[in-house]
């Protein structure tokens, strides 16, 4: 797309600071990083920002490269993990985020952070914070609204 910032990129127009190229992907890092090394990875063909979206093969093979990805993040930068985030509101060109998980310990250990939220609408920006508990009722009458048949 013309005006689409990740397609100046992948067509080199607009520079970037590459960790990974293929002739399907590139990945580089953001330069607005919430913590060290965070990377973005998108296809070289454009697709419309919704994941869910996607064709198959297309999503499959996100997927796959981002696992890549983020084993190699995970050995150069020396963390135990890599976190990923495809949410796709600032840039309308599908593309995953990774996020190196310093300070992690050998042994898995539950991680918890203090702070609590709940969001009603969208406020640009998501969270793994949790919220607090919610009424087992208003659960019920949510999984049977969703639920699949």
């Amino acid at each position: 797309m013309k005006d689409c910032v990740f397609c100046k990129i992948v067509k080199g127009d607009v520079p970037c600071h590459k960790v990974y190229e293929d002739k399907n992907y590139l990945a580089f890092l953001d330069i607005r990083p919430n913590t060290n090394g965070m990377t973005l990875i998108v296809p070289k063909i454009h697709y419309h920002s919704d994941a869910f979206d996607m064709p198959k093969e297309a999503y499959i093979n996100i997927m796959l490269i981002s696992k890549k990805i983020a084993k190699h993040l995970e050995k150069k930068l020396d963390v135990k993990r890599v976190a990923m985030v495809m949410e796709g509101m600032g840039i309308d060109h599908i593309h995953i985020k990774l996020y190196p998980l310093y300070g992690l310990k050998d042994k898995f250990v539950e991680t918890w952070a203090d702070k609590k939220i709940f969001f009603k609408k969208y406020e640009g920006y998501i969270t793994t914070l949790m919220g607090e508990k919610a009424d087992d009722k208003d659960l019920a009458k949510l999984a049977k609204k969703i639920y699949e048949r």
